[in-house]
């Protein structure tokens, strides 16, 4: 595991870490839960099981990165499915995300966060794009890499834990500076957020 250097960002919280590892074949199940090795057991497609052992390799190694007490520390999922961690009583909050050869997690003690990955390489339609912005967010249609835009929205719907019952047009994006976006909800609730491009991805914070 190896933890994203975001010193460099302008107006990064320093409350979040990220760390990342390639997808590796063949890792040992030792570092799961009773509820892990039972959704593990479940998993037929080899890929997805991979995947899910990376994470959770990515997540422990992290947990020791900052710190924390394995014993205190348990990995939970909300009702539709968000992670978060059980830290002594308290909540905490984790986000993942998976690219064709890398995991990617997101932890910290105070925002709730999401996070979204995706390798600069990959094309996003532009049609598809356009479906996914409100009429408000025209403006930075064009000036912003559509993958960035992808990425962003996904972040925020990680981090809300809404899922697919949240329509990608109710969350509009507007640039602030730099990486930083604003993001809003629809409602009296906003969000803000980074995008930066590193390791050859893009990859989008929300809280």
């Amino acid at each position: 595991m190896n933890t994203l250097d975001t010193s460099h960002i302008p107006d990064f919280p320093a409350q979040i870490a990220i760390g990342w590892s390639e997808i590796q074949s063949g890792l040992s199940a030792h570092v799961l839960s009773k509820k892990d090795r039972l959704r593990l057991d479940s998993m037929i497609n080899d890929r997805r099981k991979s995947e899910f052992l990376s994470a959770r390799h990515t997540f422990w190694s992290l947990i020791d990165e900052l710190g924390w007490d394995h014993e205190y520390v348990t990995l939970e999922k909300e009702e539709l499915g968000k992670p978060y961690i059980e830290l002594k009583g308290k909540r905490a909050f984790i986000s993942f995300s998976h690219t064709k050869n890398l995991v990617f997690c997101a932890i910290s003690k105070t925002l709730d966060l999401g996070l979204d990955a995706e390798s600069i390489d990959r094309k996003v339609n532009p049609a598809i794009v356009k479906r996914i912005l409100s009429e408000n967010e025209w403006d930075i249609y064009g000036e912003e890499d559509p993958i960035a835009l992808w990425t962003m929205k996904e972040a925020a719907v990680k981090s809300l834990g809404t899922g697919l019952r949240t329509n990608l047009k109710d969350i509009e994006l507007r640039k602030f500076k730099g990486s930083k976006f604003l993001i809003g909800l629809g409602t009296e609730k906003k969000l803000q957020g980074h995008c930066f491009t590193a390791l050859k991805h893009c990859i989008s914070i929300a809280y």
